[in-house]
């Protein structure tokens, strides 16, 4: 391959092994945040691939249901709050990942520019091999409102002619990084998801079934139950009336 892991990754952030899970269950709009934050918490970097149970509208931390609803309405579409940043995202179509980095002793990672254009420079990679003729934009694009994909930024991924086609989210907590990310408007060739966990880290690691680790399950419906499917999440103080050490 022709990325350069080693030259690229800012420093002290590249992880020697990812491990890699395709998620089958196509999983509620909540469950999937529940579970990407999950696997931030674990000792290891994760690269997550996953569906959703029905149609889905994601707002960043600091949006609200109302201006979502107001830019994607629709009946029947979940509308949800992440953890992470960014604007406002439509998951009617395209394909979701999410990319998670340990908290390490001792370890601060680099700037979240600097892990954005890491971890997008890996995936635009991973998508030119598969068929996608895109690149990195160099600056932020014209400001287009809240909807994501109106307001491409640095380093998000855009076609020949400057049409977007990657951009995600970012959260920091505790030393560790998760980072939700989406791509739109392209179809890439199948084993995309791979290429991308092999740009990202030497050693590859494929995790198979329902459940990434022992207990997953109820660790999802726990934090479901008690921090992404409560009231102080879902108003409009963006989940800080309650829940604040989370």
């Amino acid at each position: 391959m022709s990325f350069d892991m080693q030259q690229s990754a800012p420093d002290g952030s590249l992880p020697s092994t990812i491990r890699f899970w395709c998620d089958p269950v196509l999983r509620t709009g909540y469950e999937n945040m529940a579970a990407d934050e999950l696997l931030s918490r674990r000792p290891e970097a994760w690269l997550r691939i996953y569906g959703w149970a029905k149609p889905a509208v994601s707002f960043g931390y600091f949006d609200s249901t109302p201006v979502a609803a107001a830019i994607f309405p629709g009946e029947g579409i979940e509308y949800i709050r992440r953890w992470t940043g960014g604007g406002i995202v439509d998951h009617r179509k395209g394909y979701t990942y999410t990319v998670t980095l340990p908290a390490r002793e001792g370890c601060i990672y680099p700037p979240a520019d600097k892990l954005y254009k890491w971890i997008h420079g890996a995936l635009a990679e991973s998508l030119k091999l598969s068929g996608v003729e895109c690149t990195l934009l160099v600056e932020d694009a014209p400001d287009g409102g809240r909807a994501c994909w109106a307001s491409p930024v640095a380093s998000d991924i855009v076609d020949t002619a400057g049409n977007k086609l990657a951009g995600a989210g970012q959260r920091r907590y505790r030393g560790a990084v998760l980072h939700q990310g989406l791509i739109q408007e392209c179809e890439p060739l199948e084993g995309w998801q791979y290429l991308l966990a092999c740009n990202l880290a030497p050693i590859v690691e494929t995790v198979e079934g329902n459940e990434p680790y022992p207990g997953f399950e109820a660790e999802l419906a726990e934090l479901c139950r008690t921090k992404y499917c409560t009231e102080a999440w879902n108003d409009e103080s963006h989940g800080r009336r309650k829940n604040t050490s989370s």
